[in-house]
């Protein structure tokens, strides 16, 4: 009679679909925060070549 409360209880199908869910989330957010930061980076570098460039014209 409690069979339908004990089965889906028992079911560990989705279990695997959740774990890749959260793997797929925090490999987008590694992606993410490490794009931002090569980002912030490249900017910091290109401001620093066009300083030195136009310092080097004085």
């Amino acid at each position: 009679m409690w069979d339908f409360v004990r089965e889906p209880l028992q079911d560990r199908s989705g279990a695997t679909a959740i774990e890749y869910g959260l793997l797929i989330g925090v490999i987008a957010m590694s992606l993410v925060l490490g794009m931002s930061a090569f980002g912030n980076e490249m900017t910091n570098l290109w401001r620093k070549v066009d300083s030195e460039v136009v310092n080097a014209n004085d």
